[in-house]
């Protein structure tokens, strides 16, 4: 008897850990297409982005390339508690707005003023993904994809 409900426990063990597999697997799929982006805001940077649901997503690295203000590594704090990030307005970097994010929120904050966005702020395989345009639009940046190249450009207005 003993035997059995050992083979029925690694049964539903296994089972459950190729259910596991296949979630993790159906996530990833629909975390988006990758795009190029190309920002030239601080001097020319080329980067992958991510389009999930008709949306531009940038990670931090490409987030940081396409603000016109450079960020200090000191300056960024993530709690992974309420998963909200900020960028602090610190002496770390040079003159630099506090900057609040929350993963999930179709809002952030700049420098005390909320901002809607049209997208979600996500985590993906535990990276914070940034909805490019709504962001950089604060700071008059333009972003345009151009349908020819599939190619996604950030510049300054």
């Amino acid at each position: 008897m003993r035997i059995s409900k050992f083979l029925v426990v690694t049964v539903l063990t296994l089972a459950m850990t190729g259910f596991s597999s296949s979630v993790n697997a159906a996530s990833l799929s629909d975390s988006g297409s990758t795009v190029n982006i190309k920002s030239n805001v601080l001097g020319e940077k080329s980067f992958t982005g991510l389009i999930v649901k008709g949306h531009t997503y940038v990670d931090l690295d490409g987030f940081v390339n396409c603000l016109p203000f450079q960020i200090n590594s000191k300056a960024l704090s993530f709690q992974s508690e309420t998963k909200t990030f900020k960028v602090l307005n610190k002496d770390f970097a040079i003159p630099t707005p506090e900057l609040q994010f929350k993963v999930g929120s179709e809002t952030f904050q700049h420098d005390g003023e909320s901002f809607r966005m049209n997208s979600p702020v996500l985590l993906i395989q535990n990276r914070i993904y940034f909805p490019l345009k709504d962001v950089v639009s604060v700071y008059d940046i333009h972003v345009s994809y151009d349908s020819q190249t599939k190619k996604v450009q950030v510049s300054k207005e």
